[in-house]
């Protein structure tokens, strides 16, 4: 049951996946030519990003460096 739920990474695992800083983070996020995954609020303190929307990003990155 739980291979169905949805995961989640915080700004630090964010920030180690990719090796950024909390300033290259909030850029990717507002730029639109980017189009990184916008984080997700799940509570009043609790903000996530969705690793299949970090893994869909990703794999759009490569299809577009490759062409």
């Amino acid at each position: 049951m739980l291979e169905n739920q949805p995961k989640y990474l915080t700004r630090t695992e964010v920030l180690s996946r990719y090796g950024i800083g909390n300033t290259t983070l909030y850029r990717w996020i507002h730029d639109e030519e980017i189009q990184f995954p916008k984080p997700i609020q799940l509570g009043a303190r609790c903000v996530r990003f969705l690793v299949s929307a970090l893994d869909q990003w990703e794999e759009q990155r490569r299809a577009d460096t490759a062409q």
